[in-house]
């Protein structure tokens, strides 16, 4: 059965190419609709998604575009109009899938498009940014496959031609792809980091042998992104937080910051919710020498030369404690904070470089100060990777959501 695939690409500078894909994809047997944000030159092939489309649902015009000699106003009006009007199309099924092809202007115009899509659409950009460090600020935490085209988008030529018949391959591919019937399952979502993965681990496996499927999503700033967008949307039955290192890296400076929101969807929605502080004893940067200045002298542990992490002290817990307190505050639905006394991560044990028993008190005091007394903290006597933990783990968060049986 064919499908629709959506070519993305300014039709002034990128046409050629466009035209290739659109040949390409359509000798599979699909179905292709070009949109056009182009704004200054004449377009190399007619659009069905015509530019003047495009500013018109972002609530302006091409010509008065081209007025205001604006190339980032430009930029951010015609990102607006095309994500409307994708939108549109995803909501009425008109299309299967979505191609993008751009340098810098046409990657920062579908942006907005490719981080508002769904988890599981299908979605690709050929981007000349992909070959450089920052390809998150144009796909954010979706799932994007990303291919650099390695030689400059201007024109077809014996490498383009090679690289964008790659590309047309990988979106048909993708959009002909149906995928398995699955046993419908009540699911669980679950942040995790390998400082936390034995009781991650542990968890899952106790939930899928009560009947659940669990969603496990990596608190690496893009997987909090991830996981706050999939609660959102998605028909979640339950969540257990076991990493809120994204929430100390967002307010600390840290790379791995998913962003001010993160936390709230599951609160929002009402969703029975487990938080335990899990890695709250760290926050992340990559090699040493992206570790800011003003932490050149505090504890430090290399894991490996693209992983460095910052032990946090009393002042950053206090802060981070009241920080996870006044979110689950606004609670519609169960929740309960499960505190391992005899540490928050690998590191975070008698021995081990980020043992630090003051440091992690602030952290309890501060969300006992904060918290709402109707959210209750559970202390166990254990390592947060200990076995007998993540039962326990498993024990609270039953109790709040409906039996898998």
């Amino acid at each position: 059965m064919s499908k629709v695939v959506l070519l993305i690409g300014t039709l002034d500078t990128k046409g050629e190419e466009i035209g290739l894909l659109k040949n390409l994809i359509l000798g599979r047997g699909h179905e292709v609709l070009v949109a056009d944000p182009g704004i200054l030159g004449k377009p190399y092939l007619k659009a069905d998604i015509p530019r003047e489309q495009i500013a018109e649902a972002a609530g302006t015009t091409i010509d008065s575009l081209r007025e205001k000699a604006d190339e980032a106003h430009a930029q951010k009006a015609m990102g607006i109009g095309l994500n409307r009007i994708v939108l549109s199309l995803l909501e009425s099924g008109r299309i299967q899938g979505l191609l993008a092809i751009g340098g810098g202007q046409g990657s920062i115009i579908v942006a907005p498009t490719l981080k508002s899509m769904s988890l599981g659409f299908p979605k690709m950009l050929v981007s000349t940014k992909a070959s450089q460090a920052g390809i998150r600020p144009y796909v954010g935490a979706k799932d994007v496959a990303v291919l650099p085209p390695v030689a400059d988008l201007a024109g077809v030529n014996r490498l383009t031609r090679r690289i964008l018949t790659n590309a047309a391959g990988a979106i048909s591919g993708m959009v002909e792809m149906e995928e398995p019937a699955a046993e419908d399952k009540p699911l669980i979502v679950l942040s995790m980091n390998g400082t936390v993965t034995g009781c991650g681990l542990a968890v899952k496996s106790l939930l899928e042998e009560d009947g659940y499927e669990v969603l496990v999503f990596h608190s690496i700033g893009t997987g909090g992104e991830a996981l706050e967008s999939y609660v959102a949307d998605q028909d979640v039955s339950g969540v257990i937080e076991l990493a809120v290192n994204e929430i100390g890296n967002e307010l600390f400076g840290g790379l791995a910051s998913a962003g001010p929101r993160r936390l709230e969807s599951a609160v929002n929605k009402g969703i029975p919710l487990v938080l335990v502080p899990g890695s709250a004893d760290f926050i992340n940067f990559l090699g040493p020498d992206t570790v800011p200045e003003k932490y050149r002298n505090r504890k430090l542990h290399v894991h490996n030369p693209q992983a460095t992490i910052l032990r946090t002290n009393e002042p950053e817990n206090r802060l981070l404690g009241e920080t996870i307190a006044r979110k689950l505050n606004q609670t519609r639905g169960p929740a309960v904070i499960m505190w391992p006394k005899l540490g928050l991560s690998t590191v975070d044990r008698r021995g081990k470089p980020f043992w630090d028993p003051d440091a992690d008190r602030a952290l309890l005091e501060s969300m006992k100060e904060h918290l709402d007394p109707k959210i209750p903290i559970r202390e166990v006597d254990a390592h947060i990777n200990d076995s007998d933990f993540a039962k326990t783990v498993v024990e609270m968060l039953k109790l709040g959501i409906p039996d898998a049986g």
